[in-house]
Parts: structure tokens; C-alpha cells; sequence
């Protein structure tokens, strides 16, 4: 019988106690790490739709704003990010993340 560890237990084990972390530390039971196409890095992400907002608890010292800003291409699923100010303050990410500018757009992903 094969078995792997419970995301329950990662969540907590490896600490993800908001949305929007780090991957490296484990990403919330409804989150997924994702990559954008085109853009460096990754980070934790919510689905989310036209009735399901984003969650707001963001990292600590993070100022970027949840918004509902991402679709997967072959599911059509949304999903969350962290919409920044590319040419803005470069903490606005928090701690191993920054600004990436797509289209115009910034999104905060996690450089490591």
C-alpha cells in the first residue's frame, strides 16, 4: 500500500499559516503552487470566480492587493495573485518575493 504525506500535515508542519507564501515552505490545503508563463518564480495560490472573492490574509509586510487575476488555460479554473506596482516599492511583495510586470500588470512571485 503506497501512501504520501497528508496535506493537513504539511500545511502545518511546514508553517503555511497564510494564502500567498512561498512554496518552498508549503502552500495552504486550498492552495496550489503555480508559475506564470512568461514570468520568473512562483507562489501559493486560491482558486477563486465571480462569487468567490480572494482571501485577504496576505503574508506579513506584504501591501500588494489579492485580486482574482489568473486563468488556467486548459481548465479555465481562476486563480488568486497579489497584484503590485511594478515601478513601485520594492517591499510591497514581502520577505523573497517581488514585483513582476506582465502586460502592464505587476505580480508578486517568489524569486527562490
Amino acid at each position: 500500500q503506497e501512501v504520501t504525506l497528508s496535506r493537513d500535515f504539511m500545511e502545518l508542519y511546514q508553517n503555511a499559516t497564510t494564502h500567498y507564501g512561498d512554496p518552498k515552505q508549503g502552500c495552504m490545503s486550498d492552495e496550489i503552487a503555480v508559475q506564470i508563463q512568461g514570468v520568473s518564480g512562483d507562489f501559493c495560490t486560491p482558486t477563486c470566480s465571480l462569487f468567490t472573492a480572494c482571501p485577504t490574509d496576505i503574508p506579513t509586510g506584504v501591501t500588494a492587493s489579492p485580486m482574482c487575476a489568473l486563468q488556467d488555460a486548459s481548465s479555465s479554473k481562476k486563480y488568486c495573485a497579489l497584484i503590485c506596482q511594478p515601478s513601485g516599492n520594492a517591499d510591497q511583495c514581502g520577505t523573497n518575493a517581488s514585483c513582476k510586470s506582465i502586460s502592464g500588470v505587476g505580480i508578486c512571485t517568489y524569486d527562490d
